[in-house]
């Protein structure tokens, strides 16, 4: 039955091909040629969204029919955004550069309340109205789904619906709902959004009329009486079918440049100010087959080094201690890094121990919340000092050498007794564990009153309140080993305003964004003067969503919306907290009648038993996970010299970016290849020289070691077919060492937009005896260079393109673009423009 499963994933591997989008894994159809196209849009930089789970998720869902395209859409940066207004150029898919506003559906990820006005930054450079009600059917079906769906209220203005709950299913439906609509429906908006309001987990904020009581809270009315909740989807379980087994690899460096295995979703432990506690419930963990089986097919799809554990709590896996032994005799060779981000001092058993001795360490966090134990019970923390203390002495002790400590401040019932216990906490910890160069990094958050949490209705602190906490820390909390990093207190207010808004907010946000408010989730652009003209042009008072508590008869914005916990439990944690009552984890003991269970379709998944042995019969710690021998000794390698071209678009990868392009491709390649020695081998490839960023080359050298009687003819066709549109390797041939030559010269052809050389100006610089020129080298040492010398060559060919061949000077290479400006003359924005290729020698 496994190797049905792993079949079964391997068909589902989208093949990457020199035509399928410039990333390894994009896919690419022919939009006139399917019922619906989908663009996925992800309100930030593309450095935060291309590795986002969810947004791998549905891409590989809706890719995976053939009948729907799929294409992903990102937040520019307001260097890039002002040029697209400059040049009128509108949003564009990555895939296949369709306008935003030619497809069909348009789906918005809501993951943080500070992205908000990035949506309309998207809206508004593609021409789409900001408004749902200003939309007729000539603009696409906007959704929006995630986390922050969870109180939709302060953009129910802008979406036509809203997914509440998990995505899987729900997407699927909504797009059969508009295809058959596309093709049997009235053509009506209003009839579609009917329909989709079938669809449970479906939420049609129109279908709502929102008005004002005499307190000025926001009533909504619904307009059909069998609409009136909008009950959460719930995925039943993690299955083979939903994962995103060939995710998607970036070029650049994303935030999360490593494979994402998602072993659980939802967490049990109730923390009483976690909304993601609440409404990823219950919990549901992946079988351990099936996680070995994804991991085997997608580190061969992606070329990955690391492996992160995604889960709300990775050290509650039932199977931690056998999936960890696992997955590291499946990757060795391959996998460099298995990301452990947080592990409970009682979840690590000695096996578990050994186990992360032979991990290479990335980061990890401990999350105390509150400084003292009075406070983490209020919370519900489930968790000791005694605890934490162990944990921190057991994570040093494994080797990790930076532990970040998670707290908040403002938290329900808070004195300033909790307030100093993060500083006392913090001390005694590092004056007690820390060893050398071990730090302790101390993150301190501002609590945020988030929906369907037992503290939804209390107040969050003004911002007088967190600055002056906050610099009591900054005062208090002095040591050495100790550093105090926070989040800027203006954010929190903003977050908690959006958090547990309404209605009333869609215009506020409309006026921050036509005051210039962008990317408020980056320090180095939020900008809160802009927010407060806002506040003030708008008339609305931040401090009527954050810093009052709202009465238990209070309606709040999201009652509608049933995220499956009833009020009731909500209101007895309450109460609870109040009380310092503890509530303990129903995975290890009885239900504590949430509510999200019903024990039939719905209910815990938890991972119980020993491993399948069966599911990989030809593993064995000899192997590595793509069948190719490991640990071979080094006379088992030689030395290859691989040539390879690098023109059009593939020009604008750095070198380091070039490296990581190579090392994946030959990893996903299967090839045997030699690694480097120690704790954290690396491949053994070298080039020759690195190419300036946006200079193209007929022909550039690497040196690869593969294993001996690999056919350069098939290390030349298997690489081909995994690098990208731009890179091809032109030649294969075993290592011979030649004569050094020591004044090596290389042939450039520069085209320009526009004349600016002309034959006498090339005549005069030739007639020079020399020209120096100094610059500092890396060492800091003043560097100088005779660029004259350096020509060898230079020939006009027609007025807007030039060939020179330069010789190096020095064992300096001099490249055209230094002879073209500091030399020739040329102005540095011409040079910029001009498309500079090294020719084939």
């Amino acid at each position: 039955m496994h190797e049905q499963n792993y079949q079964y994933i391997l068909n589902r591997v989208q093949t990457p091909t020199r035509y399928s989008g410039n990333e390894i894994n994009t896919v690419k159809k022919d939009l006139s040629r399917v019922n619906l196209t989908f663009a996925l849009a992800f309100p930030d930089l593309y450095e935060i969204g291309t590795s986002h789970f969810g947004l791998q998720i549905l891409y590989s869902i809706l890719n995976s029919r053939e009948d729907i395209a799929a294409e992903r859409f990102f937040t520019p940066a307001p260097d890039m955004e002002a040029l697209m207004r400059e040049k009128k150029v509108p949003c564009l898919s990555m895939e296949t550069r369709t306008p935003l506003g030619q497809f069909d559906i348009i789906g918005v990820s809501l993951l943080y309340e500070l992205n908000f006005t990035n949506i309309l930054t998207l809206f508004d450079l593609s021409g789409i109205p900001f408004y749902a009600d200003r939309r007729d059917t000539g603009f696409p079906l906007i959704i929006a789904g995630g986390p922050c769906a969870f109180n939709p209220e302060p953009l129910a203005d802008f979406f036509d619906a809203f997914v509440i709950g998990d995505g899987e299913q729900v997407i699927t439906q909504v797009a059969d709902a508009v295809i058959a609509f596309k093709r049997d429906g009235d053509g009506s908006k209003k009839s579609l959004l009917r329909i989709l309001s079938g669809i449970e987990g479906v939420y049609v904020p129109c279908f709502f009329t929102a008005s004002r009581d005499g307190d000025g809270h926001q009533i909504l009315s619904p307009c059909y009486g069998d609409y009136a909740h909008i009950k959460r989807a719930i995925l039943p379980e993690l299955t083979l079918a939903d994962f995103p087994v060939s995710p998607i690899v970036p070029f650049g460096k994303p935030v999360h440049d490593r494979l994402r295995l998602e072993i659980a979703r939802g967490c049990s432990r109730g923390c009483r100010f976690c909304q993601a506690g609440m409404i990823y419930r219950p919990v549901r963990e992946r079988s351990l087959n099936d996680l070995l089986e994804i991991t085997k097919a997608s580190l061969a799809a992606t070329g990955y080094s690391d492996i992160s554990l995604l889960s709300l709590s990775t050290g509650d896996y039932s199977q931690l201690s056998t999936l960890m032994e696992e997955l590291l005799m499946l990757s060795q060779n391959q996998c460099n890094a298995i990301s452990l981000p947080s592990i409970r001092a009682e979840k690590l058993t000695p096996q578990l121990m050994e186990l992360i001795k032979s991990v290479r360490k990335t980061g990890f966090t401990i999350a105390p919340e509150a400084g003292t134990q009075r406070l983490r019970d209020i919370i519900n923390k489930n968790l000791t000092e005694e605890s934490i203390a162990k944990t921190v002495e057991n994570a040093l002790s494994l080797g990790w050498k930076n532990i970040k400590l998670y707290f908040m401040t403002g938290l329900p019932f808070e004195q300033m007794d909790d307030v100093q216990g993060i500083a006392d906490l913090s001390r005694r910890l590092a004056s007690t564990y820390t060893k050398g160069r071990q730090m302790i990094n101390v993150s301190v958050t501002c609590f945020i009153p988030k929906a369907h949490t037992p503290f939804q209705r209390h107040a969050q602190m003004t911002l007088e309140e967190t600055r002056e906490k906050l610099q009591y820390l900054k005062d208090n909390l002095r040591h050495p080993k100790v550093n105090l990093k926070w989040q800027d207190p203006k954010m929190s207010l903003l977050e908690g305003v959006w958090a547990r808004g309404d209605r009333a907010l869609s215009s506020l946000l409309v006026k921050a964004f036509e005051l210039g408010c962008r990317l408020d989730g980056w320090s180095d652009h939020f900008n809160f003067s802009l927010w407060e003209q806002a506040f003030e042009t708008t008339g609305i008072d931040p401090a009527f969503y954050t810093s009052r508590i709202r009465d238990p008869y209070e309606p709040l914005p999201w009652d509608h919306i049933d995220s499956g916990i009833s009020k009731a439990f909500l209101d007895s944690e309450c109460k609870k907290a109040e009380n310092m009552d503890l509530t303990l984890d129903c995975r290890e003991n009885s239900c504590t009648g949430c509510g999200i269970c019903n024990f039939k379709t719905i209910a815990p998944v938890l991972q119980k038993g020993g491993a399948e042995k069966e599911a990989f019969p030809d593993k064995s710690p000899d192997k590595k996970m793509n069948g190719s021998p490991n640990h071979l000794p080094d006379d088992a390698f030689i030395k290859y010299e691989l040539k390879f071209s690098k023109l059009e678009d593939a020009r604008f990868f750095g070198h380091l970016e070039m490296a990581t392009i190579f090392e994946r491709a030959v990893k996903r390649t299967g090839f045997a290849v030699k690694y480097s020695s120690g704790f954290n081998p690396t491949m053994r490839i070298s080039f020759v020289a690195a190419l300036p960023l946006g200079m193209e080359s007929e022909q550039e050298t690497l040196y690869i070691y593969f294993g001996k009687g690999s056919k350069p003819e098939k290390i030349m066709s298997a690489l081909n077919s995994q690098l990208p549109r731009g890179i091809e390797i032109t030649d294969c041939t075993l290592f011979r060492r030649s004569p050094q030559n020591h004044f090596p010269q290389d042939a450039y052809q520069i085209s320009f937009p526009t004349p600016c050389l002309s034959h006498s100006e090339l005549d005069r610089f030739l007639a020079l005896p020399e020209f120096m020129v100094e610059d500092i080298s890396k060492k800091g040492k003043i560097r100088k260079t005779d660029l004259r010398k350096a020509l060898s060559s230079v020939r006009l060919i027609s007025p807007v393109c030039l060939e020179m061949t330069l010789t190096s000077y020095n064992e300096r290479i001099v490249r055209p673009a230094e002879v073209l400006s500091r030399g020739f003359g040329v102005d540095d924005a011409v040079v910029m423009d001009a498309r500079i290729k090294k020719l084939k020698s």
